[in-house]
């Protein structure tokens, strides 16, 4: 490692003392120069005045900068941080779609794999075991993540220790000892509950339109009468919809259960369809919901409400950077879409607590997410569950594939008369 010395501990930089407390100054795998750095210990908001117990902080520190850094594991592999970096290495091979791009699998296992770093990064595997796996979990707790979460992170954890088992890095005992630990049980811990996500009512949904440029707002619309997810929507392309017939199909290119062999068809009806019809005009194979169209409408629109005569102050446009750090894509990710739906909530909040309205009875906080929830419980008052599971692409495993057309007909029928 360049610029760096090695201390008696085998470390490399130099501890030292800061006032009363330890520092290290070193440059970490995949930083480009030193830096200094306090030795906290883990939930410490000071530097610690320990000698070994910074040593103790430093090595976790180093551990945790070789996983998080893009070199390939290579060598025996000892610790917890080497096992770490080697499953993350292997995830980012193995989570992939059929075009090859990495899912969010690959980030569900960084948030899983992050407490066991910060509390066992240096120990070695064998003697990890059922009781430090409880550690872990209980640094969860005190992080006040939700039970749900806990224990899917939990059982990331485990999985990495069953593929460790597999590919003979530890014994399968380790492995076993491990499955003895059972998940949080409902009101069994002091674990969080998460809050069921609530369908947002239809008003409230319109309400903002008024607030959003038009590709947002059609964003919004189209997620609303399919009930798709946010994902599902967003990289919609005008050849991805087959308009052979009455009721559009959409067949979203990648989904949530795609790797289970599952097809996802989103049936689209008259409604829809109008509200969709002038973003198909377009490349077959450009995204139809694009942040820089609705960056360029939103200029415009400040433009046309614009106060101060164009012939004093700024000139439309030169208040822009000629080369942004951050420049609008082509395509929304699901944060792009959340943040743009929020901006449009509280837009929608200040002119309602202008009015001397209250926004919290007339407008309420909501997510893209509710709206697939909004469509769900529409459909089950007006039709039946069976229909609503059709509508949102929810699959039985067992179901034969007569079956699935059924569900199909009863997805173009909730289509046909939902819009």
């Amino acid at each position: 490692m360049a610029h760096s010395k090695k201390t008696k501990n085998n470390l490399p930089g130099s501890i030292y003392k800061n006032g009363n407390r330890y520092w290290w100054k070193v440059q970490l795998p995949g930083e480009d120069k030193l830096q200094a750095r306090p030795l906290k210990p883990l939930g410490s908001k000071q530097a610690t005045k320990d000698y070994n117990v910074a040593v103790e902080c430093a090595k976790i520190m180093l551990a945790q900068a070789v996983f998080k850094s893009g070199s390939k594991i290579s060598g025996t592999i000892a610790s917890i941080a080497q096992l770490a970096k080697a499953y993350s290495d292997y995830a980012n091979e193995y989570y992939k779609d059929h075009n090859g791009i990495t899912t969010r699998e690959v980030g569900n296992i960084g948030y899983a794999l992050k407490p066991l770093l910060d509390v066992y990064a240096t120990i070695y595997i064998e003697d990890f075991g059922p009781i430090k796996l409880i550690e872990v979990r209980n640094e969860m707790i005190k992080q006040n993540i939700c039970r749900k979460t806990i224990n899917q992170r939990i059982g990331v954890i485990k999985r990495m220790f069953k593929w460790a088992a597999s590919q003979q890095i530890i014994p399968m005992i380790t492995y076993q000892g491990l499955l003895t630990v059972e998940g949080l049980k409902r009101n069994r811990s002091t674990a969080k509950e998460s809050m069921p996500v609530k369908p947002i009512d239809e008003k409230h949904v319109y309400m903002i339109l008024d607030y959003t440029t038009p590709v947002v707002g059609a964003m919004i619309q189209i997620q609303l009468l399919t009930g798709m997810r946010p994902s599902e929507m967003l990289q919609m392309k005008p050849k991805d919809i087959d308009r052979s017939e009455q009721i559009w199909h959409y067949y979203p290119e990648r989904h949530k259960n795609e790797y289970r062999g599952h097809e996802r068809i989103v049936p689209i009806g008259p409604q829809g369809q109008k509200i969709l019809m002038p973003f198909l005009l377009r490349n077959e194979n450009s995204y139809c919901f694009s942040p820089a169209e609705s960056e360029k409408y939103r200029r415009e629109k400040l433009t046309e409400n614009r106060k101060t005569p164009l012939s004093c102050g700024n000139t439309v446009g030169s208040n822009q950077k000629d080369d942004p750090q951050r420049k609008p894509g082509e395509v929304y990710d699901y944060k792009g879409y959340g943040k743009a739906v929020t901006r449009a909530i509280f837009a929608a909040r200040n002119d309602i607590k202008s009015r001397g309205g209250d926004p919290d009875v007339e407008m309420p906080k909501w997510t893209p997410y509710q709206l697939r929830h909004t469509a769900a419980t529409k459909t089950r008052k007006l039709f039946n569950y069976e229909t609503a599971g059709a509508l949102l692409g929810h699959s039985n495993m067992s179901a034969t594939a007569v079956y699935a057309e059924r569900n199909q007909g009863l997805a173009d029928e909730a289509a046909r008369k939902l819009g």
